[in-house]
């Protein structure tokens, strides 16, 4: 007997949010363990700048001009005053303004 698609699917989620959960507790007691030399520091802080642009940068290529706009701001902003708080919240309020006021 074949369980019904409502619990397929709850089990299919379960398991999702156990890996996803697991794979960070797992990185974290890792990198708790391991000795954060300069390499390892500049291995870490390199994928977090490649992963970041491999989720933005579809994003950016397929989005409309609020999208462009902001993440033209919010890069600007960045590089200019390396405080990312304030980047993101400039890429923020520029999308914002690009969706009110173009629509």
């Amino acid at each position: 007997m074949s369980p019904s698609p409502v619990w397929q699917s709850l089990i299919a989620i379960t398991l999702m949010v156990v890996i996803a959960y697991g794979s960070r507790v797992l990185g974290l007691l890792i990198m708790s363990r391991v000795p954060l030399g300069p390499r390892v520091r500049r291995f870490v802080d390199a994928m977090s700048s490649s992963v970041l642009i491999a989720v933005i940068t579809p994003i950016i290529v397929h989005g409309d001009g609020g999208v462009r706009l902001a993440a033209v701001a919010a890069g600007t902003v960045a590089v200019v005053m390396r405080n990312p708080l304030v980047s993101i919240a400039t890429g923020m309020l520029c999308a914002a303004g690009w969706r009110w006021w173009v629509g």
